[in-house]
């Protein structure tokens, strides 16, 4: 695949193409959004793994810098425990988005929004709540912020389906947080695939087979 990275914008962000485009086809776009003090490199491996042919995908950085030791430098969407700053946040993202699809010369067909971890919950967040109109939300070991902290007004249920993921030996975000988020997504109405595995806070091959048989669906039956 074709990946350059860009700056120019509201949030950074690496923009992963085909190798060969067809003017002439649509293509899905993917955005994805990484999880706390990693950066938007550290999703970009999954593009190829993925579909390398029929999506064009946008990894996004989030915007607060942070020190992760050994002169390394991470990222978070927003601080640890203070959840005050998402709709700021929320709105660079959308911002950023808006941003690259007025400028896209590609036909972009239908949009999709994810993230692992904490980019997990500004895609919950976002993808649910946002005035661009995704077709999926795709929740990687995540879990929604929680209720009392935000205001979160869900747009119409029957637009966007949700493919969520969490593993039982996760010890950063329980399993328990996904089960208790995704029974709350499945009570406001949402067409929701939840999957559980024998694995950590992480994403592995099983995960990735799963969420592209879930595209494939999702492209099939809307």
């Amino acid at each position: 695949m074709q990946t350059t990275e860009h700056f120019e914008n509201h949030l950074p962000y690496i923009l992963s193409t085909p190798d060969h485009i067809d003017p002439k086809k649509n293509y899905d776009l993917i955005i994805l959004l990484h999880g706390y003090g990693a950066s938007m490199h550290d999703l970009a491996g999954l593009a190829p793994a993925i579909n390398s042919e029929d999506y064009i995908y946008l990894f996004i950085n989030a915007p607060i810098e942070l020190n992760i030791g050994y002169g390394q430098t991470g990222y978070a969407w927003v601080p640890v425990g203070d959840s005050s700053e998402i709709e700021k946040t929320s709105e660079m993202i959308n911002s950023t988005i808006n941003d690259y699809l007025d400028k896209c010369e590609l036909q972009i067909s239908k949009r999709y929004i994810g993230g692992f971890s904490q980019g997990g919950m500004m895609t919950i967040h976002v993808g649910l709540s946002s005035k661009i109109n995704f077709s999926g939300a795709i929740v990687l070991s995540s879990r929604m912020y929680p209720e009392h902290e935000i205001k979160f007004s869900v747009n119409n249920p029957d637009n966007t389906k949700i493919f969520m993921v969490h593993g039982i030996q996760d010890s950063v975000l329980p399993v328990e947080d996904g089960r208790n988020t995704k029974n709350h997504l499945i009570q406001l109405g949402f067409d929701l695939e939840y999957h559980e595995y024998n694995m950590a806070h992480e994403i592995t091959l099983e995960v990735i087979e799963d969420l592209k048989n879930w595209l494939i669906h999702s492209c099939k039956s809307s």
